[in-house]
């Protein structure tokens, strides 16, 4: 499960544009972050996704994924010329034969983020992908039965589209102000674009009574993921934040992906519910926790020659993360092991996080308490220092410096918890207690010495 939006200039109230998300996956499904430089290829090289083949594109650009560690594909990303894109799994009634003959959701991203220059052709290019290859791909990590169709925020600086399919049918339309999407359909007879022959294959006499929607929708899957609550909460939030200080800008988009339904101060990881923002897992009906997040802002002013601002945890739970900077045409992130994750517990941003996550679920304001207050000066540094047009040199610095300074301040909390006995399992829910402890024992987390 996900959330995504993007708030145009006209919801900011400045020359800015903001894309959000939050990526919802399976507890123990790490996220890696990876930074790809342009690369070129032979004739007739062949592409290998995570299930099937295609062709090569002779050039690929350089782009910056938020991916699960095991999938080709990416959740979330940027590239070279300012083009995001994210999505989120729909649930629609059409029946998906689980033949892994087709492209991921996350495939689709990253094809369009190494092919596109803008968002308008990176619309496009999913569109044709998705007529000519289908979804039938499995999503799930440990769950091997995890199917779904697809639903994109597609932005660059001056445009941006929501894109949702069901199989291989699709619609699509400008965002005009603010714009989020979860885990369900929302685009009903007021979409601007659509596969082809969309109206006619499906019998109706025009465009207006015809709503995607509501013919697609699996009212049961799309129920149970609570898409509805989470997507109204994504839009309430941000216009609180608006409304209380007449702007919207990447501070506010962050505060705004780790909300919770319970106020912080309040709140403990057992209590959590898929209705949240920043998801923390707690069983079987909440299966998936927030593993990666990714904010984009674009200053859209005619002047800026430097406009593009991204910031990536590359850990789960962004309520206890550090938002890090990363800018297009430095080298130090490339093949950086530290931020390139597996499916066991190392010593990389995204375990290292995870180990405190895991002692926060037993103790999130003993932890919180901790934690937060060493990320909050140099939260508030990364914001200052990202405001102004950078040298390459410095934007190498400081890109490097607040990875270093992440992970040395994850590692000596870690052993403060440890030492002090915080976030040592004790019991609460039931469900939640044994889930934690099973999901715990498969990679050995440290609880205490």
């Amino acid at each position: 499960m996900c959330d995504t939006s993007l708030a145009t200039e006209k919801f900011t109230k400045t020359q800015k544009r903001i894309f959000a998300k939050n990526s919802d996956r399976e507890p123990n499904e790490a996220q890696s972050i990876l930074h790809m430089p342009r690369m070129e290829y032979p004739k007739d090289s062949i592409l290998k996704t995570t299930f099937i083949e295609i062709p090569q594109t002779s050039v690929t650009y350089e782009v910056f994924l938020s991916k699960p560690f095991h999938m080709w594909g990416a959740e979330m990303g940027v590239n070279e010329f300012g083009v995001c894109i994210g999505n989120e799994a729909v649930f629609t009634n059409l029946k998906i034969l689980k033949k892994n003959n087709g492209l991921t959701g996350m495939d689709l991203i990253r094809v369009a983020l190494e092919r596109s220059k803008t968002a308008k052709d990176a619309l496009f290019l999913i569109t044709e992908l998705l007529e000519t290859y289908g979804q039938d791909a499995c999503g799930g990590y440990e769950n091997k039965s995890f199917f779904y169709h697809n639903s994109f925020i597609i932005a660059d600086r001056t445009d941006g589209y929501v894109l949702e399919t069901a199989d291989r049918y699709w619609v699509a339309k400008k965002i005009d102000s603010y714009y989020a999407i979860s885990n369900g359909l929302t685009i009903e007879t007021d979409f601007e674009y659509c596969s082809t022959n969309l109206i006619e294959k499906l019998k109706y006499k025009s465009k207006e009574d015809f709503s995607f929607k509501a013919y697609f929708s699996d009212s049961f899957y799309t129920y149970m993921s609570h898409c509805h609550e989470r997507r109204s909460l994504h839009e309430k939030t941000a216009e609180r934040f608006q409304n209380i200080h007449s702007t919207y800008d990447s501070k506010l988009a962050i505060e705004t992906l780790k909300t919770h339904l319970i106020d912080s101060n309040d709140f403990e990881p057992c209590f959590s519910s898929m209705k949240s923002l920043c998801l923390h897992a707690t069983g079987p009906t909440t299966p998936n926790q927030t593993n990666g997040s990714l904010v984009v802002e674009w200053d859209t002013s005619e002047t800026n020659q430097d406009p593009l601002r991204i910031f990536y945890t590359g850990t789960s739970t962004p309520c206890l993360s550090l938002f890090k900077p990363f800018f297009f045409g430095t080298k130090n992130f490339i093949n950086v092991s530290s931020l390139d994750s597996n499916g066991n517990y190392t010593d990389t941003l995204w375990w290292l996080h995870e180990s405190i996550a895991r002692k926060s679920n037993f103790d999130y304001q003993g932890v919180r308490s901790i934690l937060v207050p060493t990320l909050v000066g140099l939260q508030d540094s990364i914001y200052s220092m990202t405001k102004e047009s950078l040298s390459m040199q410095k934007k190498e610095e400081i890109q490097w410096r607040f990875l270093k300074d992440h992970v040395n301040i994850l590692k000596k909390i870690d052993d403060e918890l440890i030492d002090a006995k915080i976030g040592k399992s004790r019991w609460q829910n039931p469900i939640f207690q044994l889930y934690w402890n099973s999901q715990n024992r498969k990679l050995g987390f440290r609880t205490s010495n």
